[in-house]
């Protein structure tokens, strides 16, 4: 199975620019010479970037509005899209969503980030959401996580004890804490022997993001990275090398939850 990360350089407010930059990106992708991905991974609040205070304008009912515009490009070029979050406006408030979409231009499953980042008022335009989201996409089970949750191992070890056998996670991570990105990342695959996918904002304002994106195998090793540059990067998962990983060091077996 081959996975494209998106690194785009989000315009905070600008919905136009950044479903643009997003079609692009898109279509770069689909047209790889090394063949389609059968799945895309696009960034944190993708369509609106982090404008927090001006969310009660930008946000589209359920995320509606986003859901329709990559639904399109999935029935155009026969790909999924899973992870990228965008703005949804529900009964409960604003959530930050991040969305499942198959082949067809279905949306199969919806995950809202239940971590809000106090640092960044969050939860001052956010309510946060309230369940896990696994989903299975054609044999190989994916657990979804937004930006701040990858601070939380306990979520993470609890997609992976759910069947996990990647974790992905769309973030917008600042600049001034890559070498935190970069460590929990490689601390998330070895712990839960899963693939790790992460997908950052690279916009240069303001704050600047930290980019990196980049694909971790079950051993902790680099599959594929970006640095700075808004760009693509692909990787492939085999879902066996999960499989080989924890037979050869059998940490869920050996766990203790009753210690701990």
């Amino acid at each position: 199975m081959r996975i494209a990360l998106i690194q785009q350089s989000i315009v905070p407010g600008d919905k136009q620019a950044n479903y643009a930059r997003a079609g692009t990106l898109v279509k770069k992708a689909a047209e790889q010479p090394g063949g389609r991905p059968d799945i895309i991974v696009l960034p944190e609040l993708w369509s609106t970037g982090y404008a927090l205070a001006e969310l009660d304008s930008l946000a589209s009912s359920n995320g509606e509005e986003e859901a329709e515009f990559l639904s399109e490009l999935a029935r155009r070029y026969g790909i999924w899209f899973a992870g990228g979050s965008v703005a949804a406006k529900t009964p409960r408030g604003i959530t930050n969503r991040a969305q499942v979409i198959d082949r067809g231009g279905s949306l199969v499953a919806t995950y809202d980030k239940v971590h809000l980042v106090p640092m960044l008022d969050e939860d001052k335009y956010l309510v946060a959401g309230d369940r896990r989201c696994l989903h299975t996409i054609e044999g190989v089970t994916f657990g979804l996580t937004i930006c701040y949750d990858l601070r939380f191992g306990e979520l993470l070890r609890k997609l992976t004890l759910e069947g996990a056998q990647a974790l992905i996670i769309s973030a917008e991570w600042p600049l001034a804490r890559l070498s935190h990105w970069q460590a929990l990342l490689k601390a998330r695959a070895v712990e839960n022997q899963c693939y790790v996918i992460a997908v950052n904002n690279c916009a240069m304002g303001d704050v600047p993001f930290a980019g990196h994106t980049q694909m971790l195998g079950p051993d902790g090793r680099k599959l594929c990275q970006l640095e700075f540059q808004e760009e693509i990067a692909m990787a492939d998962i085999d879902p066996e090398a999960v499989n080989r990983i924890r037979e050869a060091v059998p940490v869920f077996r050996d766990r203790r939850p009753e210690l701990y």
